[in-house]
C-alpha cells in the first residue's frame, strides 16, 4: 500500500468550536479506516468534526477534503457524498465474533429469502435443520427467509421439503472488513472503489 498523503484542514481548524449540521436534513455517513486501511465503524458527521478537531484523521480523497474545508470555512457541514477518513494513529481491534442475531442473519443474506431469492424487509429466520431435529441457532444453521417459504418447509428437512439454498450459509466474524458496510451501499461502493485504487497504486509502484 503507497503512504498516503496527509490531508488535514489547518486553515478551518479554529472554525470547528462553531461548525452546525442542520437539522432535519439526512446526510452520507462517514466511514473510519485504520490506518492500515481496515474500516472500523461508520459515524455520523457529528463525530467528524470531533475527530478533525483533535486533528486524529486524515481525508484519503483530496476533492472530498476541498468540500468539507468549504463548509467549514462556510460553518455549516453538508456532505452530499460517501466520506471516507484515515485514522492517523493504528488503533487494535480485538479479535470478537459477531453473533448471529436476526439483524446480522439479514445483513448477511441481503435480505433476501434464502429459498426464492425474494428481496423484502418481512423477512423471518428458518433454521435450516429445524430445531425440532436438532437443528441449533447457529451462523451455518439461520437463513433469512419470507414467509410462504416459511411455512412451505416447516419443520421438514430440505430434501423432504424440495427445496434448496441460493447459498451455503457461512459464519461472519468481526475481521470481514466490510460486514456492516452492508448497510451503507454508496459508502461500501466508494471503499471498494478506493481500494482498487490504493492497489493500483501499489501495484504500478512496483513495477516500475
Amino acid at each position: 500500500m503507497p503512504l498516503l498523503r496527509l490531508m488535514l484542514l489547518p486553515r478551518c481548524l479554529p472554525l470547528l468550536s462553531v461548525l452546525t449540521v442542520e437539522e432535519g436534513k439526512l446526510f452520507m455517513p462517514v466511514l473510519v479506516l485504520n490506518s492500515s486501511l481496515q474500516p472500523l465503524s461508520v459515524i455520523p458527521e457529528r463525530r467528524l468534526i470531533v475527530l478533525l478537531s483533535k486533528q486524529k484523521v486524515t481525508f484519503v480523497d483530496e476533492r472530498v477534503r476541498e468540500l468539507i474545508e468549504e463548509s467549514i470555512a462556510a460553518r455549516r457541514l453538508e456532505l452530499e457524498r460517501p466520506v471516507i477518513v484515515q485514522l492517523l494513529a493504528n488503533v487494535r481491534v480485538p479479535r470478537l465474533a459477531l453473533q448471529p442475531t436476526r439483524a446480522n442473519i439479514l445483513l448477511r443474506d441481503d435480505e433476501t429469502c434464502q429459498y426464492c431469492g425474494k428481496r423484502t424487509r418481512d423477512l423471518t429466520l428458518d433454521h435450516v435443520i429445524p430445531r425440532s431435529r436438532g437443528g441449533q441457532g447457529t451462523w451455518e444453521n439461520l437463513v433469512a427467509c419470507c414467509k410462504v417459504c416459511n411455512g412451505k418447509k416447516g419443520s421438514r428437512l430440505l430434501k423432504e421439503a424440495n427445496m434448496r439454498l441460493l447459498r451455503q450459509p457461512r459464519p461472519l466474524s468481526q475481521e470481514y472488513a466490510g460486514f456492516f458496510l452492508l448497510r451503507y451501499p454508496k459508502l461500501r461502493e466508494a471503499y471498494e472503489e478506493f481500494l482498487h485504487s490504493a492497489q493500483g497504486g501499489a501495484f504500478h509502484s512496483m513495477s516500475a
